[in-house]
């Protein structure tokens, strides 16, 4: 990385600023800065890739450096020790690449500060909620995700069918398809006249008790009525959508899913999918560049935004994605700041986009003549997050991309997600696998309101005995 200059611009640039726009507190103001940026992230940023070439031109332009602090693997694992060492004061963290479902949690456990200044009009409308929590901004979209529905076009062609426009035609094309499939497939090799393929099923998912079945949960609530601002499910017109959400994931991996998807996440499901073994498949778009990789010669998939609802015809899909936040303990704020706009910006999201990432901004989407221009050098632009260097990876048609974001939602946004999503897990895989019946889903709705509001944490904590003072809990 390039050798720091002298902190005094950085400095000078935060007194320049108002305490509203720069985020600096009077202390900060009178003190330069000194050091690198230190940025925690959960994704590894310091192999090759485009992100790490957006910050390597930061460096370059400013002067600074930036030190990346690699966290957990693991989701939970991230979100844990990010929270411990913000509510300590111990981190030494400056910018937070934070998961989108993370921001109110952080924000009112006190890790992250609050942006101070409005988003600019040119971020996606239902990206920039990710970030907007109790009448304030927490932080800036990095880079945003939208489920797509993946298909086979080879062999819907074959058999008359293109993508399915609702999730009932979806149901009914998968299941002819893959029984003419089959039956074809062992005739052909009875016959002799080719080898066997394997099974085909009509659909995988992310049906695994983690984040992917709350995120699938959430997509067939809202498909069946649910409101995804709504913070209830036991009022109004949410009534009877989560109930009827799970019902539907129930069916479909009853009639055109493996079992086996109770036990898949994105990256297994891809597998069956890539090895012919799905017709259709719910995911990312992160994992397009795998499936084209894995896929035998010839054969052809595509995708497209996630089935309508047929009750108005909307098609809908969870947020997914990354924002980065200034942490709330940073003593640099100005370079913190100065990083996470340039890193965000509209030449930086255009980089994203055209390195496989789904861009935050509108203007990246347009077209190449009238979108921002990426500053990246063209021997950076050579290579993917992870492809090799004069390949650019495959990734989807940027106007699907976009439409499906546009038609994205956020995760409830509650302090208290995180419980409410492990109460969604436990419910949600307790009656796909059978146990327990349809008095699960009554009792489901209930406890996830429960949840969003606080009040499922009071369930885990252990009762007082009688005759024994019990000492305050300490928080943790």
């Amino acid at each position: 990385m390039t050798a720091p200059r002298t902190a005094a611009p950085a400095a000078l640039a935060c007194l320049a600023l108002t305490l509203a726009a720069s985020g600096c507190t009077p202390g900060e103001q009178l003190v330069p800065e000194k050091g690198a940026i230190v940025l925690a992230t959960g994704s590894d940023l310091s192999s090759s890739g485009v992100r790490q070439d957006l910050i390597h031109d930061w460096e370059r332009r400013t002067g600074r450096t930036v030190r990346i602090v690699k966290l957990p693997d693991t989701a939970d694992g991230q979100r844990s020790q990010l929270l411990a060492a913000g509510q300590s004061g111990n981190g030494g963290y400056d910018v937070l690449n934070l998961d989108v479902a993370w921001t109110a949690e952080f924000a009112e456990a006190g890790v992250i500060r609050p942006w101070a200044t409005a988003l600019n009009g040119d971020f996606l409308d239902s990206v920039a909620k990710t970030v907007e929590y109790g009448g304030k901004v927490w932080g800036v979209p990095f880079n945003t995700d939208a489920g797509l529905l993946y298909y086979r076009k080879d062999i819907l062609r074959a058999y008359g069918h293109g993508a399915p426009s609702n999730w009932g035609e979806l149901k009914d094309v998968a299941t002819e398809v893959a029984q003419d499939y089959n039956r074809e497939s062992a005739r052909d090799a009875a016959t002799g006249h080719k080898k066997r393929r394997p099974r085909m099923y009509g659909m995988v998912a992310q049906l695994r008790p983690y984040e992917g079945l709350t995120v699938n949960t959430l997509e067939s609530a809202w498909v069946n009525g649910g409101d995804p601002d709504a913070t209830s499910f036991t009022k109004g017109e949410q009534v009877g959508a989560l109930q009827q959400g799970i019902a539907d994931l129930k069916l479909r991996l009853d009639s055109i899913m493996p079992h086996e998807a109770t036990t898949m996440d994105e990256t297994e499901s891809r597998r069956w999918f890539a090895d012919g073994r799905a017709l259709f498949m719910r995911n990312w778009p992160v994992e397009y560049a795998s499936v084209a990789e894995k896929l035998t010669p010839g054969e052809q998939f595509d995708v497209t935004q996630l089935p309508a609802r047929p009750s108005d015809g909307k098609r809908m899909s969870v947020l997914g994605g990354q924002n980065l936040a200034l942490a709330a303990g940073t003593t640099r704020p100005a370079g913190a700041r100065s990083l996470i706009e340039a890193l965000t910006g509209p030449g930086s999201e255009r980089c994203l986009l055209e390195r496989g990432f789904a861009a935050t901004r509108d203007s990246a989407y347009r077209e190449a003549a009238t979108a921002p221009h990426c500053p990246l050098p063209p021997d950076d632009a050579e290579h993917g997050e992870h492809g090799a260097a004069g390949r650019p990876e495959p990734r989807p048609d940027p106007r699907t991309l976009h439409a499906a974001l546009m038609a994205a939602a956020p995760r409830p946004r509650s302090a208290h997600y995180q419980t409410f999503s492990k109460v969604v897990q436990i419910g949600v895989s307790a009656y796909l696998n059978g146990v327990g019946g349809t008095a699960i889903a009554d009792r489901l709705a209930r406890e996830a309101d429960d949840a969003l509001g606080g009040r499922g944490e009071q369930r885990t904590r252990r009762p007082v005995r009688r005759g024994r003072r019990r000492q305050p809990a300490t928080i943790r």
